[in-house]
């Protein structure tokens, strides 16, 4: 599973190198190296192939006639690229992505449970301060849901 936030930069060909946590989880927790990596609000959001898998199955349940939820599968299908890693661990960020993104030089790559995001390092830290400032709110949703 992924958890941590971890400051990289792009190199100059798009590229990104896997935090070593990052790359232990892939390899302990999922059986391939393969990544669906695509748009998700202000960020990128890369899946392990087995858990796009889930989603995908989940998306086909659907009311895909619901204008929202048509406008979601649109937005966030059609994003989706496959990247597998090359032999330095880097994943190669497509160009719509990295556009889509914001993704300039320093990046921050945030693990999720079952996912990673990939932020512009200046998008996340203002991201951050709002989330800090509605942790309370935030922390009171989360105990009524039953985390």
């Amino acid at each position: 599973m992924f958890s941590g936030r971890y400051i990289h930069s792009l190199d100059d060909k798009g590229r990104i190198k896997l935090p070593q946590k990052i790359k232990e989880s892939l390899s302990s927790s999922y059986n391939n190296s393969a990544l669906v990596v695509t748009n998700l609000d202000k960020c990128l959001v890369a899946y392990p192939a087995d858990e796009w898998k889930k989603l995908e199955e989940k998306a086909l349940m659907l009311p895909s006639m619901e204008k929202d939820v048509l406008e979601f599968l649109r937005y966030f299908f059609s994003g989706a690229f496959e990247i597998e890693p090359d032999k330095s661990d880097r994943l190669l960020i497509p160009q719509s992505l990295k556009i889509s993104g914001n993704l300039e030089k320093e990046i921050m790559i945030i693990g999720i449970i079952n996912r990673f995001e990939i932020w512009d390092k200046g998008l996340w830290e203002d991201n951050f301060k709002q989330a800090r400032a509605n942790f309370g709110s935030v922390a009171a949703t989360m105990s009524r849901i039953g985390f």
